[in-house]
């Protein structure tokens, strides 16, 4: 009686469990939902304050280069027209000064860049245009007994046909006198255009208000505000509020899909429990079906790694070897039982070596689909992209579209220019990489990136470092760090990195450090491993081109990733590219050479870190060092030649130096990083 009674009692069992799981199932994806859709809300309010606060930047360089050049309007010219063109989404900016301290003892001036057209700047002296004494802008930023900015609520300026806004504040001489404000105008127009391009759904409103709740701007539909899911943030420093509603269908679109999932899984449980109990006696014929289901599972496992193995190149699916003069890759992938999605490779164009590392979330087939998918874009956006930022962004913008199941895949991207050591890289999620150089290992700096697959529209933040002679990058997948041993102990990032430190640098080496530790343990998911290892000496970057203004992007490049490899916060090395390229602006107007080189080079003397760049041509000799002043109070055509470029390089830099050498002109900036 006993034995009859035990099934049905575990069968009862079984259903409450099941609806216990179910309404807990219904809560967690509820509360999962949430959370993706409050951090899609989150990089929409991040997105639309990153493209504001260039308004606030714009305008404190502005204050801060106005300290550097006092009593220099004709400077203060170049520099307005140099800030709205390096700030396109600028419609104009201007300095207005106090009528004591005006150019003009006792009259008001406003130095002005006014955007025409997209490619087309002018500046001129607004004083007799505008009453801008009147202004709420100028008044705001003189009220405020702080040096931060004033936000100005849209108006009509005279100017332009929609409303803009101003974000001004108060600025100063090398004395600390007040001498009027600067300020910065953008278009209404741009802004709801802004908030547009922010939506997280074409269905969501995003409004922004001022600081005492007064709507400046809408975008979307606003006919219909009910039933909606509200997000709201302050953005500092302008003090507006940015508001974002999403209607609640789309909360309720997936809980209800998962729901009825749910419930068709849990309806089809209690179904097997009553053939369960019907058919207890069957023993044979259900152990028939086992096997017969654990052998469909092992061919589903052998599909699936046949697709992660038939990614990799034949010489490469045990593992990878490529030693070459300067420069050693090794790199080797170990399935599981149970295979999962993790990935490499690599490839080396010219001086160029590029690769990749990465991990699918989930197991099996649908994991070596997607990892198939991901190797494949790699691959592709290899031959057209020009960063690992871009290559990532084009992998994320594929992978996110038509991704119902919300598979993601961490990854690592990196390009290693082998002569100079310039490593470029971008990272999704992925686990760090660590550095081994001499006696000294540590992890690389990471962006917090999202996965691949998520957000199509993310935006990926690019990083670099340098890589010296002997210097090597070890990459890894997760497999690694959370293996676990017989004790259930997990390796973790600590003793991993203190095996890397041991000096075992090759691939084999360190994989059986990892299997020491796992002992007799099952794998709990693939493991790869990846190192690059720079095995030259370092060399200088040198770019040589024709002496051509179109051929400053070519050389723009070069020194932004050196700068940014080299250590050069985005700040300065923003600076520096506008200094170096005035320097080549007089190099291609006025050397008549038919060539002009840039050489970069990071050196350390003292204790001191430097960027070196110098720049040479073939021009005729002039030595822009030894320039005098520029004479404030002379016309433009009066004026020296090289004498605003000189003086970027003078203020920026902390040497410029100049000589010539067999008839080559050689100006060499060092910058301390």
């Amino acid at each position: 009686m006993k034995q009859r009674s035990l099934p049905i009692v575990i069968g009862i069992f079984l259903v409450v469990a099941m609806t216990v799981q179910f309404f807990v199932s219904y809560q967690r994806e509820k509360t999962n939902l949430m959370q993706q859709m409050e951090y899609k809300m989150d990089l929409a309010q991040k997105d639309f304050l990153f493209e504001v606060y260039d308004i606030h930047e714009a305008t404190d360089e502005i204050s801060h280069f106005f300290l550097e050049f006092d009593d220099n309007s004709a400077e203060l010219y170049s520099l307005l027209e140099a800030v709205l063109w390096h700030y396109p989404d600028l419609y104009c900016c201007y300095v207005t000064f106090l009528p004591e301290c005006s150019p003009t003892p006792g009259q008001w001036s406003c130095p002005t860049a006014f955007r025409v057209k997209k490619d087309s700047i002018i500046t001129y002296d607004a004083k007799n245009h505008i009453p801008y004494a009147e202004r709420d802008w100028f008044q705001g930023a003189l009220r405020n007994d702080s040096d931060e900015g004033y936000w100005s609520m849209p108006y009509n300026d005279g100017t332009h046909e929609d409303p803009v806004f101003t974000y001004s504040q108060k600025v100063y001489d090398s004395n600390g006198k007040l001498m009027g404000v600067a300020g910065s105008d953008y278009t209404l127009v741009w802004t709801k255009r802004l908030l547009e391009d922010i939506k997280p759904y074409d269905d969501a409103i995003c409004q922004l208000f001022s600081s005492d709740g007064t709507l400046i701007v809408g975008s979307g539909d606003t006919t219909n505000i009910h039933d909606r899911i509200l997000f709201e943030k302050v953005l500092a420093p302008t003090n507006m509020r940015l508001m974002i509603s999403v209607p609640k269908c789309h909360i309720r679109r997936e809980i209800t899909s998962i729901s009825l999932i749910t419930l068709a899984v849990l309806l089809a449980g209690i179904l097997a429990i009553g053939l369960l109990l019907n058919h207890v006696r069957r023993e044979h014929d259900a152990l028939t079906r086992v096997e017969t289901a654990n052998r469909v599972l092992e061919r589903e496992m052998q599909i699936a790694s046949g697709i992660q193995l038939g990614m990799l190149p034949k010489e490469k699916r045990e593992s990878s070897v490529e030693c070459q003069e300067d420069v050693q890759v090794e790199a080797k992938l170990i399935p599981m039982r149970e295979v999962g999605g993790d990935l490499y490779d690599f490839h080396r164009e010219k001086d160029e070596l590029w690769f990749i590392i990465g991990d699918v979330s989930g197991k099996g087939v649908p994991a070596a689909m997607f990892m198939s998918a991901a190797v494949n874009l790699f691959r592709a956006a290899g031959g057209r992209a020009h960063s690992p930022k871009e290559i990532m962004e084009e992998m994320n913008k594929v992978l996110s579209e038509n991704n119902p199941s919300m598979m993601f895949v961490t990854a690592f991207i990196g390009r290693l220019h082998v002569p100079t050591g310039e490593l470029t890289y971008c990272n999704a999620g992925h686990c760090q990489p660590i550095k081994v150089s001499g006696l000294e290992v540590s992890g690389l700096e990471l962006e917090p990136n999202m996965p691949l697959g998520y957000e199509g529209k993310f935006r990926f933040v690019e990083q670099g470092v340098m890589l010296g002679e002997g210097d090597t990058i070890v990459l890894y997948t997760d497999g690694i760090t959370e293996a676990r041993n017989e004790q259930r102990q997990m390796l973790g990032f600590a003793k991993w990195a203190k095996i890397v430190k041991s000096g075992k640098w090759n691939v084999e080496s360190l994989l059986r450090e990892v299997k020491t530790f796992i002992g007799s343990a099952e794998p709990t998911d693939d493991i790869t491993l990846m190192t690059v290892r720079k095995t030259s000496a370092v060399e200088p970057m040198i770019q040589r081109v024709e002496n051509r203004i179109d051929r400053w992007p070519v050389l723009r490049v070069e020194l932004h990733n050196y700068g940014l490899c080299a250590g050069l916060d985005a700040r300065a090395l923003k600076k520096t590219e506008v200094a170096i390229e005035e320097a080549v602006v007089n190099i291609v107007n006025y050397s008549q050479a038919e060539w002009m080189e840039l050489e970069v080079n990071e050196l350390t003397n003292e204790g001191v870190k430097e960027l070196v760049i110098t720049l040479r041509d073939n021009g005729v000799a002039f030595d822009p060092t030894q320039q005098a002043e520029i004479d404030t109070d002379a016309v433009m055509a009066e004026r020296q030649i090289g004498g605003l470029g000189i003086a970027l390089l003078r203020k920026i830099a902390d040497d410029v130096r100049y000589e010539r050498i067999d008839e080559i002109n050689t100006l060499t900036i060092i910058k301390n990083i």
